[in-house]
């Protein structure tokens, strides 16, 4: 089984509100083209792929903030001490 990032469910609802407004057109306008079943597997793993960045982009942005925090309380310390 291959790995596959998680895609959280209103990601997904969003790619596939995407496919059915995609679908739509291509019946509505004779210049649009559907996406088959592996264009849609490969949206949903590609928004999985953009969220998983954007958690991790999160993620060390709080780590980040957190190491600024124990600096400036480290920092304080030294000005307290005699």
């Amino acid at each position: 089984m291959a790995d596959r990032t998680p895609e959280p469910y209103p990601v997904a609802q969003m790619v596939e509100d995407y496919v059915r407004s995609e679908l739509a057109d291509a019946a509505q306008y004779s210049n649009r083209a559907t996406l088959d079943e592996s264009g849609i597997w490969s949206l949903h793993a590609v928004a999985a792929r953009i969220y998983a960045l954007g958690w991790r982009d999160g993620a060390h942005v709080g780590e980040e903030a957190a190491r600024r925090a124990a600096e400036r309380q480290a920092d304080r310390q030294k000005d307290t001490t005699p």
